[in-house]
């Protein structure tokens, strides 16, 4: 490379061409964008487990399938209640439905509950009897 000499007082007349996307400065933005985004996400976040109060407990109930079979014509209600798609009201239903007539079979018994899915009662049938 050739050297250039310079006087007192003269300026240099070289310049440097600067161009107009500078990978450089690209960093240094991107890591502002990136720190502003996490700002934000960490107050949103905070906001959110105030506003909750924390954690909440979720009860979950299950009932017992019965062990042994339910005479559904001579069960009390606890018994009917027992059973799959059987709560507390539909065995009250089942219990008065069979005081004016047994109930002879599935169909019947759904009928008497005041309805019950079919996953229910192919649940059900192997704990069910309906015998007098």
């Amino acid at each position: 490379m050739p050297s250039t000499r310079v006087q007192p007082g003269e300026a240099m007349s070289e310049t440097i061409d600067v161009p107009a996307f500078a990978w450089y400065r690209l960093h240094a933005r991107e890591a502002a964008a990136l720190g502003v985004l996490l700002l934000a996400f960490s107050v949103l976040a905070g906001v959110a487990l105030a506003h909750r109060g924390g954690t909440r407990e979720v009860e979950f109930t299950s009932r017992p399938l019965p062990a042994a079979r339910v005479y559904v014509n001579r069960a009390g209600m606890s018994e009917l209640a027992a059973l799959p798609g059987i709560g507390p009201r539909k065995a009250e239903k089942i219990i008065e439905a069979r005081t004016k007539a047994p109930i002879m079979d599935l169909a019947s018994l759904a009928r008497a509950a005041g309805g019950i899915s079919s996953a229910n009662l192919e649940r059900m049938r192997p704990y069910v009897e309906f015998g007098p």
